[in-house]
């Protein structure tokens, strides 16, 4: 009796085959990148954010670096662990980038740089620095490659790669990213104040200029004040601000007495219910001189 023919390879044993090929794993990094990045905005803070979220950060990019250059002559265990450690580092480098340009660092910009990273990387390995170069068919080599055992070192290298992902992920998770609010004080005509001798008895007007570069919306208070012997005046100015909304606030001061006269603005923060605490103290001094007569 003939013996039935040994029938095709079901989808998921198809599927296995087509991600151990090179091309398989360029789609599979693209294709993961694309969906952790939906899920962690669809879905912050929950679950499949985690279950995205840590091989997004803590393997992929360092998996696209290990294609394009440790690739040939490493054993797959080689490979994952040098995944994750190229990953962390790839991490720290993108988030100091972040912190170095006005792009600045935050949930939206780090999701950004890590998918662009990736899809450059599995690009530049396409079209540049192919993982198979010089090096047969990974497929055909992994059906004739004997069995390998982890030994203890590569268990000890993946343990700690693991912890430190996972204590890395923590910090970011938890960090407070630094405050981006800024306040400036320029003339009427938004020039900085290059000559602070005037005439007097005289008007002067000056902008005050402010970004709310907190998380969220914020109350503003700015309160400013001149001093002249020992006495000021005080003018108070409040707005509710949206995250990175700019507040332009003209103060004009009465500078009718001669002399040496200091003009303070003191910036207060508001969040919700919260009590507001001063951000900061921006002053500057004005020499006045009685006019000739």
């Amino acid at each position: 009796m003939k013996k039935p023919s040994k029938s095709e390879p079901d989808w998921l044993e198809r599927f296995v085959n087509y991600i151990e090929t090179q091309n398989g794993q360029r789609v599979a990094i693209c294709a993961f990148s694309i969906v952790a990045v939906i899920v962690l905005m669809a879905l912050p803070g929950g679950i499949p954010a985690y279950i995205f979220g840590i091989p997004f950060m803590f393997f992929i990019p360092g998996f696209a670096v290990v294609r394009m250059f440790f690739w040939k002559g490493n054993t797959p265990e080689a490979r994952f662990v040098l995944s994750l450690g190229i990953s962390i580092l790839v991490v720290v480098l993108l988030g100091l980038l972040l912190v170095l340009t006005p792009i600045g660092l935050d949930q939206n910009t780090t999701r950004a740089s890590l998918i662009v990273f990736s899809l450059a990387a599995v690009a530049s390995e396409t079209f540049w620095l192919r993982a198979d170069r010089g090096v047969p068919d990974m497929q055909t080599s992994q059906r004739t490659a004997k069995p390998m055992a982890l030994d203890r070192v590569v268990i000890a290298m993946l343990a700690t790669a693991l912890i430190v992902s996972a204590i890395s992920l923590g910090l970011v998770v938890t960090a407070k990213y630094p405050s981006r609010t800024y306040f400036a004080v320029t003339d009427e005509s938004g020039h900085v104040l290059a000559n602070t001798t005037l005439v007097g008895p005289t008007n002067l007007t000056l902008v005050v200029h402010i970004k709310n570069g907190e998380d969220g919306q914020r109350n503003f208070t700015l309160v400013s004040y001149k001093f002249i012997s020992g006495s000021y005046t005080a003018q108070n100015f409040s707005r509710m601000l949206n995250k990175n909304e700019l507040w332009d606030q003209a103060i004009s001061f009465n500078l009718s007495s001669a002399g040496y006269q200091r003009v303070d603005f003191d910036l207060y923060i508001q969040k919700g219910s919260e009590l507001p605490y001063h951000y900061g103290n921006l002053h500057i001094w004005l020499s006045v001189n009685p006019a000739e007569t």
